[in-house]
């Protein structure tokens, strides 16, 4: 018998991924799983060494469309003082509806789910394609170039 595992497990995959690409092994970041208290959601603690000191920051994935940070706050109980946690991340899929989140935890998107109509849908099959509307970045100053440019002959 052959078990192929379940949609959970490909879901993960691509958190795992969309995580990597925030925290890059690159900079240093190691993550850890960290005990989530009574909830589905998975719970990360990622840490690494700056300037000889430790950083730490706590990361809550989460495939609701309106999702609890619950499990992030009880994470984070346990770092107080000196080792109290730089930053609290939630990650959730495009338009997730993140009104709720306190302000102190940074929301981070992910690029292969997303909700339309109320449904998660997978972005990265061709028939699931949505876009999304993206926040403005202040448009950067271009260098001057003249119209025309002045043909060889």
């Amino acid at each position: 018998m052959i078990i192929m595992g379940s949609a959970q497990d490909i879901m993960q995959t691509f958190a795992d991924k969309e995580i990597r690409v925030h925290f890059s092994v690159y900079d240093g970041w190691e993550c850890r799983k960290a005990p989530s208290p009574a909830t589905r959601d998975p719970t990360f603690l990622l840490s690494r060494e700056v300037r000889g000191k430790k950083e730490t920051v706590a990361l809550l994935v989460s495939f609701d469309e309106e999702p609890s940070v619950t499990a992030l706050a009880a994470v984070s109980a346990g770092f107080h003082g000196r080792n109290a946690l730089k930053a609290q991340y939630l990650l959730v899929p495009q338009a997730a509806d993140v009104s709720a989140i306190p302000k102190e935890v940074n929301v981070l998107s992910m690029t292969a789910f997303g909700f339309a109509d109320g449904q998660l849908v997978w972005l990265t099959k061709k028939k699931n394609v949505k876009h999304y509307a993206q926040p403005e970045a202040p448009a950067k100053p271009a260098a001057a170039t003249p119209a025309c440019e002045p043909h060889a002959a």
